[in-house]
């Protein structure tokens, strides 16, 4: 297959008209549900790595700042998966990636809390962070062409809002456990995503868009093979780097707040764990609410404009903790205003990708976008690892700061994509258009 053309959701010749759905709401709900809890339950494990690593470093005797660097390298290998293997979602189908991911976190993301030392703590979290990579580029392609168009926005603000939860609840768990219990007790929670994988391999079915282009291409016996070039053609090419760099900016703050914040606040600003990890937990609640609202506004609102709007807001909400000798009240103002603000964009930010590319390209293009917008989680922690114990730690949330704000700048350079229009509309289709 020839896949640098812009493509829509279904064939006309499948459907009778571009985009029709015939899903039954129960399934759509089933999808959303399972999608939400498999988001939730994924966030819930890389976010108790960041928030333990205090924990993990004494328990491992591993030094601050080398726990630090191998956040980073997981991280790294997060965005490197589905850069290398997201075109999978389009090669073999949105079902069985969905399946592989969530099954490769679960199991070890879970064993984490066995581990005896540092080199199999290394092994497990590198092969976790690969699945981890995968999940949230083919949850947004399967919800995104499941999802009507006229709720496509308030559907998947609240799937993307499971990180969010989960991040919350990991948070919350680890106040109350890291000062008792130890963080091996908070690992087990991880292995939960293996019981979703059992779900979906009953009730989940195939994605109708996947399924109209694997038979278009049969019928035309074209050699299907999607891959990073097709993104970079004339069509695609400004969406790709726009989607791509705002990701890359905006998680420069995320990063901040997930690997570096609770390490920062505690080493820094002398704060205590649980009141950090308190701290972090309430973000996320605060993040939750809000990705839920912003994909409502985005059904009414263009979200490039809405995600504009917010990423200024959170730039200024991280220079707050640029403040010296921060207090606690300072830090909960400008955690809370980043959760609104900053996670507040992943609201409608997953759902301008999916948008953004056609059928044939929509598990690729979502991946290597979210995927190499996961490049600066990994190198907020590295930066935290070399500056969390230098002279100037303060220029750990300064740098976030300066990249959420070119984010700002990097989106109000993308399309205008409408709310409220069929897959299809927004990004017409050449090779499921009628013959």
């Amino acid at each position: 297959m020839t896949s640098g053309t812009p493509a829509g959701d279904l064939p006309t010749a499948l459907t009778g008209r571009p985009g029709r759905r015939s899903r039954r709401p129960g399934y759509i709900v089933f999808v959303v549900a399972v999608s939400f809890l498999a988001w939730a339950l994924v966030s819930m494990d890389q976010t108790m790595l960041g928030v333990a690593v205090p924990s993990l470093s004494d328990a491992l005797g591993v030094s601050l700042s080398t726990m630090e660097y191998l956040v980073g390298i997981f991280a790294f290998v997060t965005f490197a998966a589905p850069v290398l293997a997201g075109r999978f979602i389009d090669r073999l189908g949105r079902r069985w990636s969905f399946q592989v991911s969530l099954l490769g976190t679960g199991i070890f993301g879970g064993l984490t809390a066995a581990v005896g030392g540092a080199w199999q703590f290394v092994v497990v979290r590198l092969v976790a962070a690969t699945s981890y990579g995968l999940t949230e580029p083919v949850v947004n392609t399967m919800v995104a062409e499941e999802a009507p168009a006229h709720r496509r926005g308030l559907i998947m603000g609240f799937v993307q809002a499971g990180y969010p939860l989960g991040a919350a609840i990991a948070g919350t768990l680890a106040a109350v456990l890291l000062p008792t219990s130890g963080w091996r007790p908070l690992f087990l929670i991880a292995f939960a995503p293996v019981i979703v994988v059992l779900i979906s391999a009953r009730f989940l079915r195939e994605s109708r868009s996947f399924t109209a282009v694997r038979a278009e291409t049969e019928r035309r016996h074209l050699e299907y093979r999607p891959g990073w070039r097709s993104l970079f053609t004339p069509q695609l090419r400004r969406q790709t780097i726009v989607t791509s760099l705002f990701g890359f900016c905006i998680n420069g703050g995320i990063g901040l707040i997930i690997g570096v914040v609770t390490t920062y606040l505690v080493h820094v600003d002398g704060i205590s764990i649980g009141d950090a990890a308190f701290l972090f937990g309430l973000s996320n609640w605060v993040a939750l609410a809000s990705q839920v609202f912003v994909g409502f506004l985005a059904d009414h609102l263009p979200a490039k404009w809405l995600m504009t709007g917010y990423s200024v807001l959170a730039a200024a909400a991280l220079a707050l903790l640029v403040v010296p000798h921060l207090t606690y009240s300072l830090a909960l103002v400008s955690l809370v205003a980043f959760g609104f603000f900053g996670n507040g964009t992943f609201g409608c930010y997953t759902r301008y990708t999916a948008e953004s590319f056609p059928a044939e390209l929509r598990g690729t293009g979502t991946s290597f976008s979210l995927g190499f917008s996961f490049l600066t989680l990994s190198f907020m922690p590295i930066i935290g690892g070399a500056l969390i114990e230098s002279s100037v730690p303060a220029v750990i949330p300064a740098i976030s700061a300066v990249l959420v704000l070119l984010g700002a700048v990097v989106m109000a350079c993308g399309r205008n994509l409408p709310p409220r229009r069929e897959l299809d509309q927004l990004t017409p289709s050449r090779l499921l258009a009628p013959e």
